[in-house]
């Protein structure tokens, strides 16, 4: 499937998200056509920290999918759980936990 591009303004929603006692500010974009979720933004890293740049990374290949037409559900059913099965091993599982709650109607 092709990459589904956003218009360069955008309805968005940002929340607090904590995984691993860490606080997080997450930002979520949607496509206003459609009302899909089209892209993700995480900040709560320390600037310039490997973290920082690993949740750049994870944010923009999270988004990448999405905009290719991956459902928000099929990216978390496909991460990462700790031993209860349902708990995010990562910040990444967690972000796709969050994309996928909020794309629930």
């Amino acid at each position: 499937m092709s990459r589904q591009r956003l218009p360069n303004r955008r309805p968005s929603l940002t929340t607090r998200l904590v995984h691993d006692c860490r606080s997080y500010s997450v930002t979520v974009g949607f496509d206003p056509d459609t009302g899909r979720i089209g892209e993700v933004f995480t900040h709560g890293a320390k600037v310039g920290s490997a973290m920082d740049g690993i949740l750049d990374d994870a944010c923009i290949a999270l988004s990448l999918l999405l905009q290719h037409g991956v459902e928000p559900t099929a990216l978390a059913a496909s991460m990462g759980r700790l031993g209860d099965g349902k708990t995010p091993a990562s910040i990444i599982g967690a972000l796709a936990d969050l994309i996928a709650h909020e794309a629930q109607p």
